[in-house]
């Protein structure tokens, strides 16, 4: 019997097999390989499948400004562990309205936990980032040093690799049943095998209803996304050199700078969610969502907004969409709680920014797994799971 099993080998999920198995042996974390050719799949997908997501201390809402900042500080220590670099320190740049009255605090509250955040106006902007056509009215968050960019997929890559070097078992499957048995859970592989644990943490993202593996659903809205990723040309990265990652509050955008993928090209990438994007219930339309071309009507609308924000774009012809999918919460912050006695817990809902501080929520989840004292300064009663 194991002591701890985690389900779902995400950013989070990962992140708790590794302070987990740090602590304490008999842990397994349980998750598939990303496929080698998505079309052709026939297993679970996950979102962390990508090179590029946004990480500063930044955030008007202290819970997320305070557990990235704790997150953002392990960073150099992971990569030296591991070997595996994932973080790209490019800035960022918030862009919002002159006279936006959240923009004080959240300054404050950033530079309250370390960061290097200050305030600009439009002229610093376009001296700083002469790319960008920005409007008059506007102004900038600006964060050096603790902002820029994280590769999902490596932080991943680096996670598992130390909880295995914990002496955690990394398991490269996928769970088709949990079912709680008294003082112990068994946990049914998709080959047939039953694991079996004292305790299990759930770490399934957008899938954990779809696939049933909760004793009762709990709350959760998950969304299907598309994003859009410009190819650069050599002129065009010449241009870039220096581009932050950004939030465009006026479009509602996430811009991220080029970054190399697989494939050995440099792309930006440009996302905008929003409560009218699709809402995705079975694991079918799960499957077939990460598996399409994503949204043609969003690709048109993000192509108008980067091109118009970073004209230089326009040069760059060759462009095309991928898809992910967010989970929401009812509290705006995730579930990190048991939802079956003290025996079987969850850990997810990133609410579209999760990637950036899921270290340190995967360290609140293995703190709740291990039954000791709760030190993570954000109370635990804040991460109650709601049950649909």
């Amino acid at each position: 019997m194991y002591r701890h099993i985690i389900v779902g080998r995400g950013l989070i999920g990962s992140a708790a097999a590794r302070h987990l198995s740090s602590w304490q042996d008999g842990v397994a974390v349980i998750g598939p390989d990303e496929p080698a050719d998505r079309l052709s799949h026939d297993g679970v997908f996950a979102s962390h499948y990508d090179e590029g997501r946004l990480t500063r201390i930044y955030d008007p809402e202290p819970e997320w400004s305070l557990t990235a900042t704790r997150a953002i500080a392990r960073y150099p220590e992971i990569e030296a562990e591991s070997g595996i670099d994932f973080f790209t320190p490019s800035g960022f740049l918030g862009i919002v309205g002159s006279e936006d009255v959240t923009t004080k605090p959240a300054v404050t509250l950033a530079r309250e936990n370390g960061g290097n955040t200050t305030v600009i106006d439009a002229t610093v902007m376009r001296e700083l980032y002469p790319f960008l056509s920005l409007p008059n009215d506007c102004a900038g968050i600006r964060e050096t040093e603790t902002a820029g960019h994280i590769s999902p997929r490596a932080l991943v890559k680096a996670q598992t690799a130390l909880a295995e070097k914990n002496g955690a078992e990394v398991i490269r499957s996928t769970v088709t049943a949990i079912d709680v048995k008294g003082s112990s859970v068994d946990v049914t592989l998709d080959d047939g095998r039953i694991l079996e644990a004292e305790r299990v943490l759930i770490a399934t993202g957008g899938y954990t209803t779809a696939c049933k593996l909760l004793p009762r659903p709990v709350s959760t809205r998950v969304y299907a996304r598309t994003v859009v990723l410009f190819r650069v040309t050599d002129a065009a990265a010449e241009v870039l050199e220096h581009m932050p990652t950004i939030i465009d509050k006026f479009a509602g955008s996430y811009i991220l700078p080029p970054i190399r993928y697989p494939d050995g090209h440099s792309y930006v990438k440009i996302g905008i969610g929003t409560e009218a994007d699709t809402q995705l219930g079975s694991r079918e339309e799960l499957d077939a969502w990460f598996k399409s071309a994503g949204s043609e009507r969003n690709r048109l609308e993000f192509t108008d907004v980067v091109e118009r924000l970073i004209p230089v774009l326009k040069d760059c012809p060759e462009r095309h969409t991928d898809t992910c999918v967010t989970s929401y919460s009812t509290s705006g912050l995730p579930y990190i709680d048991f939802v079956a006695g003290d025996h079987l817990a969850i850990a997810i809902c990133g609410n579209g920014k999760g990637a950036k501080g899921s270290d340190d929520w995967g360290y609140a989840a293995a703190r709740l797994m291990e039954g000791g004292d709760w030190d993570h300064p954000i109370p635990r009663y804040k991460l109650k799971a709601v049950f649909s």
